[in-house]
């Protein structure tokens, strides 16, 4: 998906998040070749590691953990918009992403996810 397109899906979410969140959000926004849900999910660990490179952060980290926790969260809505059966593989996807496996995909900032 281009990064227009994900940010249209974006606009579409109701509620929408608040402006600096939204902002956040469509910051960390790239193109990527991966499903919607894959390229959401890899957004949000990308943000996560971030956070967890940064332990003595502080507030100032706030915006990227509230942005990972959204991109995951979207992750799973994509998913469930486009086939609910793909939750549960989605599911195990971003827990071995959490662990340290997720394949490699760079996300927001040029982290590597």
């Amino acid at each position: 998906m281009t990064r227009g397109e994900v940010l249209t899906w974006l606009d579409a979410r109701r509620p929408a998040p608040p402006a600096a969140l939204r902002a956040h959000l469509e910051g960390a926004v790239t193109d990527a070749a991966e499903p919607l849900p894959d390229h959401l999910a890899a957004l949000g660990r990308a943000l996560l590691a971030r956070v967890a490179a940064t332990p003595a952060g502080g507030r100032e980290l706030a915006l990227d953990l509230l942005a990972a926790d959204a991109f995951v969260t979207y992750a799973f809505e994509a998913q469930a918009e486009a086939d609910a059966a793909g939750l549960a593989p989605l599911a195990e996807r971003v827990a071995r992403g959490a662990a340290g496996g997720a394949g490699g995909a760079r996300g927001a900032g040029g982290v590597v996810a």
